[in-house]
């Protein structure tokens, strides 16, 4: 039976009219979910030149774009291979029907006939996000600040910016803690900024009976309830925050992109794949990108970044570097 088609019990008329308006309006409602202003459409020409050229829109990217273009005098240039989200990212439980569509990138590691034995064909998918926001528009949103040894290790090693305390100086200077129950507790309330774009929360369900039976077992075997995972080290269970808010996804490009895209010194150009990284001896001075199937060649003066994802990044300095240039590479590129 199609929806149009009427019940076989008699009717004057006014229940199919009022059950198809319900049906007329949840599937309108849909419109009323992504209400987010996205960058407009950007075009480029060949040869522009800027002061920084970010190569990936995602969770770095969109950071980086925000904060370089606070500088009014610098040009900056933000490449993405994808385009704006959809719906489905907006509401976090349909993230995965991203997996495989456009909006991913497709990646699978490769049958070795041994490491992945477990899996029918031998294959693990390995979601990326291909659109603004990159995997922050489809990750399961869990916000995980690290372990402070992972940063004190990395300090010891020489890498002084990544002291623990001044990490969490620039994780407090990101945040905006909204939980109602963690705002009321000092030690959590302490822990978090409460005046950054990324707004953090917890998910919220209809029936907690069941998170909460399941925090009791592990409660019961040792794993002692926590009220903040990111407050105790990672240590203990409890609920996770998540980049959430008011049951939507809060993607890097909804908090940082979208606030700012009418910087005028500021270009966001989507359907823009960097195919390389134009070097000359160690330092890297533009870059070749194909936007909408047509190949050009843009300058930096100042820098490239590449934030194109644990995947894409390497690729492409593989990519871009030849036997030639590792002569001249003895250090970090610029």
């Amino acid at each position: 039976m199609s929806c149009n088609q009427s019940c076989i019990y008699p009717t004057t008329g006014a229940a199919p009219n009022t059950f198809m308006s319900a049906m007329q309006f949840f599937m309108t409602a849909q419109c009323l979910v992504q209400t987010k202003d996205w960058p407009p459409e950007m075009e480029l020409k060949d040869s522009e030149v800027f002061d920084f050229i970010i190569v990936g829109a995602g969770t770095a990217g969109s950071i980086l774009a925000n904060r370089l273009s606070e500088i009014k005098n610098w040009k900056v240039l933000l490449l993405e291979a994808g385009e704006n989200p959809p719906i489905e990212s907006d509401i976090p439980n349909l993230s995965t029907s991203l997996y495989g569509t456009k909006f991913d990138w497709q990646y699978t590691t490769t049958n070795n006939g041994i490491t992945n034995q477990a899996y029918k064909d031998g294959k693990v998918p390995w979601p990326r996000g291909k659109m603004l926001g990159g995997s922050s528009s489809m990750n399961v949103m869990a916000y995980v600040q690290g372990h402070p040894r992972d940063y004190q290790s990395w300090f010891n090693e020489g890498n002084t910016e990544w002291h623990p305390d001044i990490v969490k100086q620039y994780f407090r200077k990101a945040e905006t803690l909204q939980d109602p129950v963690r705002l009321s507790i000092p030690r959590v309330y302490n822990h978090y900024g409460h005046n950054g774009p990324l707004l953090i929360n917890t998910f919220n369900g209809t029936d907690d009976s069941l998170d909460a039976n399941l925090l009791s077992a592990l409660d019961e075997i040792g794993i002692k309830n926590v009220d903040d995972l990111n407050t105790a080290d990672n240590f203990g269970s409890g609920k996770f925050t998540a980049t959430v808010s008011e049951g939507k996804r809060v993607s890097t490009a909804l908090a940082y992109l979208n606030p700012i895209q009418s910087r005028k010194n500021l270009k966001i150009v989507k359907n823009a794949v960097v195919t390389k990284i134009i070097l000359e001896g160690k330092y890297a001075r533009g870059v070749e990108v194909n936007h909408k199937g047509t190949k050009l060649t843009l300058t930096a003066k100042r820098e490239v970044i590449l934030s194109a994802g644990s995947l894409n990044t390497p690729q492409l300095l593989m990519l871009s570097v030849s036997k030639a240039h590792c002569s001249y590479i003895k250090g970090p590129m610029t």
